[in-house]
């Protein structure tokens, strides 16, 4: 059976590009026939320095918006990152098999440097990532275009690790899915939709009205042309709104093309909208009928099942290298 991991930073409001870019997609993968560990990684937060108060408030909305998404539990196991010590047991080990150089290449570190300064969390981000992905033997971690080089340095970590202990971790490889693998911001579509961007029109909230979403949309940024064409490099707004809308309707993005053809922007951008606006608020709505009570024995009895895989891995793993 396939093993799929795949993890998500509670910071913040969870948003379209998080239910499109990710928890869409693990609703999809966990209807198959796959073993999933799906992680709210809130380790990997505490290298934005985020306020107590406001990371558990995070982690606990971001675990509803897990569960309000539809991902099957019956075989979908959807955890905590903090609460299994292996993750950074691991990522301590793994860290013997990664070169500085590397690290200090990845333009994620390179860019959230800009923000957060050059401390040593942001540098190793990547090994833990690589602990939270090996963790559990993944063979398939669906994730965006943007962490295509985080996945890189995992195989590279397994591959070294391998070399030197024997055949032990699986290589993962990415898979992704059909559309919207990255949601671009309304406003700023060269950027990734986000909840630290400092336009908020320019993202859609899980808690956003119906009338807040029709708004950010009729201000989306879109061209002079008025031609509803995919383009990414020449029309990046309006190649962002279909992709949101084939995202939406499950189809492909040349059928949104001919859907709209002598379409004007307007009514374009209002009907991408009202998809957006029927799609988002029955979630947000089952959402807000989960108890902070509910989550907290679903991840109770999540983690039982997370930590049977992390311990069965590390008691291998020690075995393997020689640690009493």
């Amino acid at each position: 059976m396939t093993t799929v991991f795949s993890g998500i930073q509670p910071t913040g409001t969870v948003h379209l590009g998080n239910l499109l870019g990710a928890i869409n997609n693990w609703s999809k993968i966990s209807q198959e026939n796959n073993n999933n560990f799906f992680c709210i990684v809130d380790l990997h937060s505490i290298t934005t320095l985020p306020k107590k108060n406001e990371l558990q408030k995070s982690t606990l909305s971001t675990f509803k918006a897990l569960l309000g998404s539809g991902i099957n539990l019956n075989s979908s196991t959807i955890y905590i990152q903090s609460q299994l010590k292996e993750h950074a047991y691991l990522s301590w080990i793994l860290s013997s098999f990664c070169q500085v150089g590397e690290l200090q290449r990845m333009t994620q570190f390179k860019e959230k440097a800009v923000s957060f300064g050059t401390h040593s969390g942001l540098l190793t981000y990547p090994i833990l990532m690589a602990s939270d992905i090996l963790l559990h033997k993944a063979n398939e971690v669906p994730v965006g275009d943007d962490q295509t080089q985080h996945l890189e340095l995992t195989r590279n970590i397994a591959e070294r690790f391998n070399q030197t202990y024997g055949d032990f971790f699986p290589l993962p490889i990415k898979t992704t899915g059909s559309t919207a693998t990255r949601v671009m911001s309304l406003r700023h579509p060269g950027n990734k939709m986000s909840k630290s961007s400092e336009d908020l029109n320019g993202t859609i909230y899980i808690d956003d009205s119906k009338d807040m979403i029709l708004k950010k949309f009729k201000s989306s940024v879109t061209d002079s042309e008025n031609e509803i064409k995919y383009d990414i490099r020449n029309k990046p707004g309006v190649s962002n709104l279909i992709e949101i809308f084939s995202a939406i309707n499950n189809q492909p993005i040349d059928k949104t093309e001919k859907m709209f053809v002598n379409v004007r922007y307007g009514e374009f951008k209002e009907t991408v909208g009202e998809s957006v606006a029927t799609y988002i608020i029955p979630i947000f709505e089952k959402i807000s009928s989960i108890s902070d009570q509910e989550v907290k024995k679903i991840a109770n009895e999540n983690l039982a099942l997370a930590k049977k895989s992390a311990e069965t891995t590390i008691s291998e793993l020690k075995n393997l290298i020689g640690l009493i």
